[in-house]
């Protein structure tokens, strides 16, 4: 009886996590943990976290099991939402933003005359580049740390 349970529990998860999905939440404990300190900080709250295994549940279960499954039937990521932008102003120009597997930013302005204009945001430590469509470098941003 146990043998066939268990056989039944890994047959329903493969069936029902049939998908490489996101891996959003995961993601973001990992970019939380990331943004806590120094590398001391970061790497102790990186081990604690597997051995408290709060890697383990967000991969296998949380992840794995519910939000990927969730995302492969509705297509999209209940969590993953915060990884896009989207504004309008009173004038009727927008601004729409979605973050890249990269770390770049991929954005398009459209003003209220429908003329669009699309950019790629890079950061490299205290420095914003935007790169227009062909790569050629259009504002450059210093950031005070």
């Amino acid at each position: 009886m146990k043998k066939a349970f268990l056989a039944l529990l890994c047959a329903g998860t493969i069936v029902l996590s049939g998908c490489y999905g996101s891996y959003a939440f995961t993601k973001k404990i990992h970019r939380w943990n990331g943004s806590l300190g120094n590398k001391w900080i970061n790497s102790c709250v990186h081990f604690l976290m597997w051995v408290f295994p709060v890697y383990e549940i967000s991969i296998w279960l949380i992840d794995g099991l519910v939000l990927n499954t969730v995302e492969f039937w509705t297509g999209s990521n209940p969590v993953a939402s915060g990884d896009s932008y989207y504004e309008k102003d009173a004038q009727g120009n927008s601004v729409a933003a979605v973050k890249n597997e990269d770390g770049t930013l991929s954005v398009q302005y459209t003003t209220t005359k429908g003329e669009t204009m699309n950019l790629t945001l890079q950061r490299d430590e205290n420095v914003v580049r935007a790169l227009d469509a062909e790569g050629n470098l259009v504002a450059q941003y210093e950031i005070d740390k």
